[in-house]
């Protein structure tokens, strides 16, 4: 047997609006209630128009979300440039100790790089009468002698701010005749080596 229970009238609801009565089977004392057709109609009619809302954002927000986590965002920003290196200028080679024909100097050079770099040492002449030998300090630390074309590196590093200033260590071996000149026979060269 199917019953019909009704919802009595809230007693505060004085409002008029559509009554509705059920009548149910005599024997039943629960049925045959009043209803209030405003109250329940509104309450239905702001559901659906929530629901209408959510239906049409709910795949906006949803679309937004994909693979989100709750929780602290953490987010990285890489810049990118390409990799350069220039020299800026390059000291005249100052005496730094003499020991009979040898002689002992150095010169600055002014460099920078933004990625990783060799700072090398070329020799650009044949032997003069001044100068009969010529050796540069090596990245290893050892002196390495310099002839026409000869290539030596002499410092390595990942970057070097502008302005950075390493200092290049020379020998040479001069005739006791021959006169000694600030300007050596050698080219200054720095070569990128992107590391990635």
């Amino acid at each position: 047997m199917l019953y019909n229970v009704g919802v009595k009238q809230d007693s505060r609801n004085r409002e008029g609006g559509p009554q509705c009565a059920y009548r149910g089977s005599e024997a039943d004392p629960h049925t045959g209630a009043n209803v209030s057709v405003a109250p329940a109609l509104g309450m239905i009619g702001r559901r659906l128009a929530t629901l209408a809302v959510l239906a049409v954002a709910a795949p906006a927000t949803t679309q937004a979300q994909v693979g989100l986590a709750s929780g602290g965002a953490q987010i990285a920003l890489i810049a990118r440039s390409a990799p350069g290196a220039s020299i800026s200028g390059v000291s005249p080679a100052r005496e730094t100790a003499r020991q009979g024909s040898m002689v002992e100097s150095s010169a600055t050079v002014s460099l920078s790089a933004n990625t990783g770099y060799r700072l090398v040492v070329v020799g650009t002449s044949p032997v003069s009468s001044a100068t009969s030998r010529l050796w540069v300090r090596a990245e290893n630390g050892r002196f390495e002698e310099l002839k026409s074309g000869t290539a030596v590196t002499v410092v390595r590093g990942h970057h070097a701010d502008a302005g950075s200033e390493p200092e290049v260590s020379f020998r040479s071996e001069t005739s006791v005749s021959g006169s000694r000149s600030d300007v050596l026979p050698v080219r200054y060269e720095i070569r990128v080596e992107p590391t990635i």
